[in-house]
């Protein structure tokens, strides 16, 4: 067992015994230390009373290590140098910002808004965001919360379904208009008037692009359409706001879109793909509040996203 209590001076006279030797003086060692002089010439004494050795000659006011001095001082430094390196690190790992990790279309539709509310209410805590598609990027030490999409098995991680994916196809105010507000299907709409579908390759097996919601609709006629593959489920949601076609909208990841006019739905069409956004942090975490307040704020929001909007 080691006995640092009883084998170590106390530590703060180490810290009093370095002032004193760069300082060469009791008095202005006390007042880089706002202490008083007596303060530290009671630490000194107490210090050398445990070494057995005086460490410092006095001359007047001034303060001349002796040999004992010079070596003890070499140890003293590099020991307050490496504890003051270690707790600073430390200090700096609990005050980091939380960092939530997030896919790219989550964190761009999503979860950017809800940071932003979360930033201005009395809970807020400094926050910071990673986004990525590539699930190394995201589950790693480095970020104490993920919103993902999936089907929710992730080993490991404390998981709690946000909402379940519901697709449905989605185009700016005026494409929508043009196709007329009683089109139940895009299977309704004649060939010659079908706005140009925005696919975008899939990063995973498990996502659904226009090919899978047509097969799963148990609708014909896919490669008839005018198609154009954006890099991106991001890029082809911000083609449609821009008006050059129709998108597959996830209805709870746009619901800020779809309620505020920016994207209205094509027909009534929805499929329930099976999968869903998942918020997840490692089981072994502890939780700080800030994290636990945001798990409320983002728990929340995803309720009033499983709501229905109207077609």
């Amino acid at each position: 067992m080691k006995k640092y209590r009883t084998t170590l001076p106390p530590l703060d006279t180490l810290v009093f015994f370095e002032a004193a030797y760069r300082m060469g003086s009791f008095t202005a060692s006390a007042v880089e230390l706002n202490v008083t002089q007596a303060a530290v010439s009671k630490r000194i004494k107490q210090l050398e009373d445990w070494i057995g050795e005086a460490l410092f000659r006095r001359d007047g006011k001034r303060l001349f290590p002796t040999p004992m001095g010079d070596r003890l001082f070499q140890t003293a430094q590099m020991t307050l140098e490496f504890v003051q390196r270690g707790l600073s690190t430390l200090r700096q790992e609990a005050h980091r910002p939380l960092s939530i990790g997030a896919n790219t279309a989550v964190g761009m539709f999503w979860l950017t808004p809800l940071l932003r509310d979360f930033g201005l209410s009395p809970n807020a805590c400094p926050t910071r965001l990673i986004t990525s598609d590539n699930p190394r990027d995201l589950f790693n030490d480095g970020n104490d919360l993920t919103v993902t999409y999936g089907d929710g098995h992730l080993p490991g991680r404390q998981v709690t379904l946000l909402f379940e994916e519901e697709l449905t196809p989605v185009a700016a105010p005026h494409v929508a208009l043009a196709l007329g507000k009683e089109l139940r299907s895009i299977h309704d709409i004649p060939a010659a008037d079908r706005p140009k579908i925005l696919n975008y390759r899939r990063a995973s097996p498990d996502w659904v692009d226009w090919q899978a919601w047509f097969e799963r609709m148990s609708y014909r006629g896919f490669e008839t359409w005018h198609i154009e593959t954006l890099s991106t489920y991001s890029q082809s949601i911000g083609d449609a706001i821009k008006g050059n076609g129709i998108a597959l909208g996830s209805i709870g990841l746009l619901r800020a879109e779809l309620e505020a006019g920016i994207l209205h739905r094509i027909g009534q069409d929805a499929l329930l793909s099976g999968r869903g956004y998942y918020l997840s942090y490692d089981d072994r975490s502890a939780l700080t509040d800030g994290a636990r307040n945001l798990i409320d704020h983002l728990g929340s929001a995803a309720r009033t996203a499983r709501t229905i909007l109207p077609a």
